[in-house]
Parts: C-alpha cells; structure tokens; sequence
C-alpha cells in the first residue's frame, strides 16, 4: 500500500530556500523623522509655557495631518472644512475647534485668513499661480522650530530642577517634622501633590529651613556616611574622618582612589586628591540643588542620597552602589552623572557599571568624577539652569 505524505501547503506554492534568502537579503529602508509629529512633540512639551491645553494639542495634530510628510513650504496651507477638522480631532464640539484655533493663532503657532463667504479655498490665475489663499497657514509653526527647541529645553531642565527641589523638601519633612509648625508642615505635603514652579519650592523650602533649629555643630558622623563601605576604602576614610569630615580648613586633600580590589593598594597620584570645596566647585549642577553649602563630605554624601532620585536613582541603586564603593565613592559617582546628565541616557545602568567595575577589577573615584564633569555642550537633559 503506497503511502501518500499530505501537506496543507499546495506544492506549486511551496517556498524554496531561495526565497527565503532573498527575503532576508531585502533591507528595510530607514524611516526619516516626519517633520510634523517632531513639531508636534515640541509643542506638547512647552505647552505649559505656551498657554495650550489638550484640546489645543489635539487641534494642532488634525491641522498637521493634512500637511504633506514632506512638510514643502508651499503646502502647509490647510484647507479643510471644519468638519472634517472634527473629524480628524477625536470628534470635538465644533464651538470647542473655534476656540482653540483662535488660541492657536494667538500663540503664533497658525495664521488665518478668512474668506468672503467663509470657505477655505486658494484663487489661482490662468497660469497657476496663486493669488489668493484663504485657509489655515502652519508656516508660522514650522518658523519657531528652533525656538521651540529651546523652550522644551527649559521646560526639561524646570522639571528636573523641581524634582530636585521636591526631593529636597521631603529630606527636610523626614529629618525635621518635630520642629516644623504643623501648619507648615501641611502646607508643604500639600505643595508635593502640587504643580509648583521651581521659584515656588525654593522659597518654600527657606522658609522650611528658617523652621529647623540652628546646630553648631553636625550631628552626624562619619561613620553614619561609611557605614556600607567595603573594605578597600576603610583604611582611607579613616584617615579622613581626623582630617576633612569635620573641617573644610584640613590643609591636607583626601582622595577616593579604588584601583584594585587589594584593601591595602595605595596606589593613588597627587592629580587623583579633592577637597570638598574642589568637589562642589567642579558638581555645579549638585551645587545650585543644595539647601545649604555642603561643609563636610557627610553634606556631601547626604547631597548625593537627597538629588538621587531626580536623575531616576532607586534606593536600591544606591545600597549597591554602596557596597562595591562605599558612601564617598557612590555620592562622587552620582554627583557626577548628576552633572554629565546630558551625556548618560540611562544614569541607573550607568550607575550599576561603574559598581560593578569597582568591585571587579577597582576604579580611581576621583578619576572619575573629574572626567564625568567636564561636561560637553548643553543639552535638554542638562540640569543646569539658565
């Protein structure tokens, strides 16, 4: 009895090996950015400062849907009806697109100009010119781009600067709630859940601090700032616990060196030695988010624990980085990308290397925390502000 192998592909449809090679060869050609979403986007970042809403935001892509993707100068004219503009923006109440175009166009971001009967239409001559237009006109969005850059730009680094300053609030609410006025203890959990600009929160956090009880002295040791420290940085912060924690006039520098994984391994140059004054001087982005002038390298570590979480730092980040560095190696660490922000897109891998490294084959701290501040040009993730 013959045998007979069924296949539910017909024979004459059968994909050979040369087909498949001949898929794979195919190159997927590169998508270049759509003018219009990029604008878009920059427009939905700086529509605080612009005055927009949602709905403005949802008017503006409509209008931008009917924009050829190459963006030509001579099509950014729209000629849509309004209900066809409804349609394209999600159905809004007609009243609801005259009103946002209207605020649109007071933002400079269109220009209208309206036609004896109310139509949108361009009058062109015999030769196909056009002599008349009447419609909505984007050409004035797509002349602000570089202002817009800019814009969003600031917009990036007023809200890092308020998560920094929130970060700093809630440091002050923790570590101070007995002798803050429980009035304005309650004004600033209310100013957490609040939309504050930054000049906002730094006067909420001096009259904050004009609240604590004035100390002589700090209160805390070196050892509260080296308590996860391993074994390789012990013997140094030793010695800086008699020479720099408690006075910045020590004539003598301290220095975080980590070469290699052997706790006995001085191995350090005079160029790897910093003060404190040296570290805030060179962490200048750190430096404007501290609620006081950091005096020791305990203000220093405790600066570093409080602006983690402005640059997505996890307690757990941290600890770990604690453990392979120790408390002056992980704030120098994070004071630094703190202040290479424009450089590092994933500061929390970044953060986990460089623990890593440390604990593997060892790693010059200071080193690294000079190279990390010579930071390039600016960018919109910089924490500096303008």
């Amino acid at each position: 009895m013959e045998h007979v192998i069924s296949s539910p592909v017909q024979r004459h449809v059968r994909r050979t090996n040369s087909s498949y090679l001949n898929d794979r060869s195919t190159v997927t050609p590169v998508k270049t950015e759509d003018a219009r979403w990029s604008l878009l986007d920059l427009v939905r970042r700086c529509r605080k400062p612009l005055g927009l809403r949602d709905r403005d935001i949802a008017v503006l892509r409509g209008l931008l849907s009917f924009v050829p993707q190459s963006a030509d100068p001579n099509s950014l004219v729209v000629f849509a009806s309004n209900r066809a503009l409804i349609e394209r923006c999600d159905g809004i109440d007609e009243r609801t697109l005259r009103r946002r175009l209207t605020n649109l166009k007071a933002n400079g971001l269109l220009a209208r100009k309206s036609s004896p009967n109310g139509k949108r239409y361009r009058v062109q001559d015999e030769c196909a010119e056009a002599k008349l237009t009447y419609g909505i006109d984007l050409a004035p969005l797509f002349g602000i781009r570089d202002h817009l850059i800019a814009l969003a730009e600031e917009c990036s680094r007023e809200e890092i600067r308020c998560k920094a300053l929130r970060s700093v609030i809630r440091d002050i609410l923790y570590h101070g709630a007995a002798s803050i006025q429980p009035a304005l203890h309650d004004l600033a959990c209310r100013s957490l859940r609040r939309s504050l600009s930054s000049e906002q929160l730094a006067g909420l956090i001096q009259e904050l601090q004009e609240n604590l009880p004035q100390t002589s002295a700090e209160t805390s040791s070196v050892a509260d700032a080296v308590t996860v420290s391993d074994s390789q940085n012990v013997r140094h912060i030793q010695k800086s616990k008699k020479e720099n924690y408690e006075s910045e006039a020590a004539p003598e520098k301290i220095s975080t060196a980590n070469r290699s994984s052997d706790p006995e391994s001085t191995d350090v140059g005079q160029t790897s030695d910093i003060t404190v004054s040296e570290c805030m001087a060179l962490a200048k982005n750190a430096a404007s988010f501290a609620a006081v002038t950091a005096k020791d390298w305990g203000d220093v570590v405790r600066l570093s624990d409080t602006l983690a979480p402005a640059v997505g730092l996890a307690k757990s980040d941290l600890e770990t980085a604690r453990k392979a560095m120790g408390a002056l190696g992980s704030a120098l660490a994070i004071l630094g990308i703190i202040e290479a922000f424009d450089r590092i897109r994933q500061p929390r891998a970044y953060l986990q290397a460089l623990a890593n490294r440390a604990a593997s084959e060892g790693i010059d701290f200071v080193r690294m925390f000079r190279s990390l501040t010579n930071c390039s040009a600016p960018s919109a993730r910089r924490m500096t502000i303008a």
